[in-house]
């Protein structure tokens, strides 16, 4: 007997030790407080799967519980920070869906194998819905212009290792294409990031941490895209030139979009910059929860706290109107998504008026009844390379 227990008495505590732990970790995880947003993934959780009889039947039940558990496991962020170290010192490739490459973290592209003919087709169906948003605007003699620019893949291309994808093919197809549609049915297009290849890309134009364009290149964004709104109506509206600004960069550390600087295990210091004009023009802000302060930026109250992309307009929001009061000044729309909200901060200066909606959370009138019901006199809509042939959300009709 005694013989028996030294040979399997160490096996015994293991497997002891094994139970106790799964116990504790089911108990930590049933007992910890449910999350649906994980804020250094940057990406929401999985809820709490609801039985159906065909989930049961199909298998997915299962797998959306395994999904579940998963992301709400007890330690899972630590385990994480553990795994994310050990890949960046093995320099893997790939981590975490995140390319780290010479000072930049570039997004992960799958390999797709896009089709010339599918890339046309899906050009023709989005510029036949900007049509139909240009008459809403057109119809009341208000004037209308679709804006790309470049998110960080389609910036820095030539930064991704030879064996990854950096989709610069479909990205190219999908200007050229969507340029010669709008051009086709008389609909004006600015590409913007054209004309930023045309200054030589400079760095500070966009961010090495995250999907956006810096405040510097959404300043040049602004000053373009003003440039052709004066140059099809005659609008005359003021400019700010870089004479009329100051950028101020901010203490507080930046996390950025891509898995929140890979969970803050890569030491990358790049600031955030807010853009003060030298000249104040007061005015008021109406989200769509209501009245909020007269401010365009979210900057905590420590410089050491950190922040996001959010310090721009305070983050996605459904809907914002800014009333400067200054009636001489044409008025604007802005839609898009998130990529509108660093211009949002500079392009109310040069408006009486500036409308902006977030398609991806605006649900309460289609687009082009929001625009005959304001009318406005300029609606411009900004997206990016990735989702510009996008119907939905951020940039199509309901």
């Amino acid at each position: 007997m005694g013989t028996f227990f030294r040979k399997n008495g160490s096996n015994f505590f293991v497997s002891v030790c094994f139970l106790v732990f799964l116990t504790v970790a089911a108990a930590v995880t049933a007992g910890r407080e449910k999350l649906d947003y994980s804020y250094y993934e940057n990406r929401a959780l999985a809820s709490r799967p609801e039985y159906t009889a065909q989930a049961d039947g199909d298998g997915s039940y299962v797998n959306q519980w395994e999904r579940y558990l998963t992301d709400h496991a007890a330690l899972r962020n630590t385990l994480l920070r553990v795994k994310t170290q050990a890949d960046l010192a093995l320099h893997r490739p790939v981590v975490n869906e995140v390319v780290p490459r010479d000072g930049i973290l570039l997004p992960y592209l799958p390999a797709v194998q896009a089709q010339e003919s599918t890339v046309a087709a899906q050009a023709a169906e989005m510029a036949d819905n900007l049509q139909r948003i240009q008459s809403a605007a057109t119809g009341y003699g208000g004037y209308y212009c679709y804006v790309h620019v470049p998110c960080q893949y389609a910036y820095y291309p030539d930064r991704y290792p030879d064996y990854l994808e950096n989709n610069e093919t479909l990205s190219r197809w999908s200007v050229e294409y969507l340029s010669r549609a709008l051009e086709e049915r008389d609909v004006p297009f600015l590409d913007v990031a054209a004309a930023f290849r045309e200054m030589g890309e400079p760095d500070e134009y966009a961010s090495r941490v995250d999907n956006h364009y810096s405040m510097q290149g959404a300043f040049a964004a602004y000053q373009l895209v003003l440039e052709k709104i004066n140059t099809d109506t005659g609008l005359e509206i003021p400019i700010l030139r870089e004479e009329d600004v100051t950028f101020e960069a901010l203490p507080n550390p930046y996390l950025g979009s891509r898995e929140r600087k890979l969970l803050s295990c890569v030491r990358l210091n790049e600031p955030l910059y807010v853009l003060r004009p030298n000249q104040e023009i007061p005015f008021t802000r109406v989200n769509s929860g209501g009245e909020e302060a007269a401010t365009v930026y979210a900057i905590p109250p420590e410089p050491w706290q950190e922040i996001t992309y959010n310090l721009y307009m305070g983050g996605d929001m459904a809907r914002t109107h800014i009333d400067t009061g200054r009636e001489d000044l044409p008025s604007i729309l802005i839609y898009g998504d998130s990529f509108t909200n660093a211009m949002e901060c500079v392009l109310y200066l040069s408006f009486d008026e500036m409308y902006s909606l977030d398609l991806r959370h605006y649900h309460e009138k289609p687009i082009t009844d929001f625009i005959r019901e304001v009318q406005p006199d300029v609606v411009i809509c900004v997206r990016d390379t990735e989702n510009l042939l996008t119907l939905w959300d951020n940039g199509g009709a309901f």
